[in-house]
């Protein structure tokens, strides 16, 4: 299959948040006809908390597209009808955010494919990006997957893959995967027949899960290795974001990055203060803290924080004492 043959593929597209932006962007560029996209409802956003639309439905008015909204396709009858009236050869789901019923994974002609922001069968499930970071790999990428009835066990058509870098945040490695995904999606859909033939099966016994992330997660322990301390920085930004205590007010980490020296302190301590990073001792080395934003204080990075906030050396930042 040639790229000229997306032009009029019937392709269902289902998705919500900014990551199935450019993959259906890609598709509309592509030239699929796109007879239905189906997204989550509008949602109250903002202090506000008006109700708003999100990015896929903005995109897809832009564009003239018929849009379907469901709260939820296993409860709505009506909607899910909609959906399984409409013929279509693929079913492309990015980042969509229900469980979809079988009735759904078995309309489209050809396949029900999803985008997911793993090397399948690593980090199957919700926060694959951040569990990705946290966990230290040295890379991750994204999997085109034929869907079945249980969580990203379907079998791989094809990966696309990206180096995880020491300065990358997990919303600089979502907003690079995302554009990978639209690129990873468009190659599979090119050489579907081929890609079909050599899909591999998932096996259920190895692989990985990525649970759902937790404020629970956020306080720093820097009685923990420093590359661990810095992983959670950047793994954690930017949601539910890294914390520890500055003087008694909390203090956000953004960004950090390891600084491999011996820690001169305990845990915790200040042992410098450069004019862009301020360094904390951890168990083994330490971390430079380069992005921050204190209690009721808008977010800066370090040079900017220490303009405003004296910060002396040898003092001491709290945070979490478990491992």
């Amino acid at each position: 299959m040639s790229k000229e043959n997306l032009k009029g593929l019937r392709i269902i597209f289902m998705g919500s948040p900014d990551f199935a932006l450019p993959s259906l962007r890609a598709l509309i560029d592509a030239g699929c006809e796109i007879p239905l996209v189906v997204t989550q409802p509008d949602r109250p956003r903002g202090r506000g908390q008006k109700l708003s639309s999100g990015p896929v439905k903005e995109l897809a008015q832009q564009h003239g597209l018929s849009l379907l909204q469901p709260q939820s396709l296993r409860k709505d009858r009506q909607a899910l009808d909609r959906l399984l009236s409409i013929p279509c050869e693929f079913l492309v789901v990015v980042a969509f955010g229900q469980i979809l019923p079988l009735s759904v994974l078995k309309h489209p002609r050809r396949a029900a494919l999803n985008v997911h922001a793993s090397l399948l069968p690593a980090y199957r499930g919700a926060a694959p990006i951040a569990r990705s970071i946290l966990e230290g790999e040295a890379e991750t990428g994204i999997s085109i997957q034929a869907m079945v009835e249980e969580l990203d066990m379907g079998d791989v058509l094809r990966q696309c893959r990206t180096k995880i870098e020491s300065i990358d945040t997990a919303q600089t490695l979502h907003d690079r995967l995302k554009v990978l995904g639209a690129e990873c999606l468009v190659q599979s859909l090119e050489n579907f027949e081929k890609d079909w033939e050599s899909r591999q099966k998932q096996d259920p016994r190895i692989g990985s899960y990525a649970t759902k992330l937790n404020k629970s997660e956020s306080p720093i322990n820097f009685r923990s290795p420093a590359e661990q301390v810095h992983k959670k920085i950047m793994g954690l930004n930017p949601w539910p974001v890294a914390e520890c205590q500055l003087m008694g007010q909390r203090l956000r980490v953004f960004k950090s990055r390891f600084v491999p020296r011996r820690p001169e302190a305990d845990p915790g301590v200040i042992v410098e203060v450069t004019p862009n990073e301020i360094i904390v001792s951890c168990e083994d080395a330490c971390v430079g803290l380069l992005e921050l934003q204190l209690e009721s204080r808008k977010r800066m990075n370090t040079a900017d924080f220490l303009k405003g906030q004296s910060v002396p050396k040898g003092l001491v930042l709290g945070g979490s004492t478990k491992e």
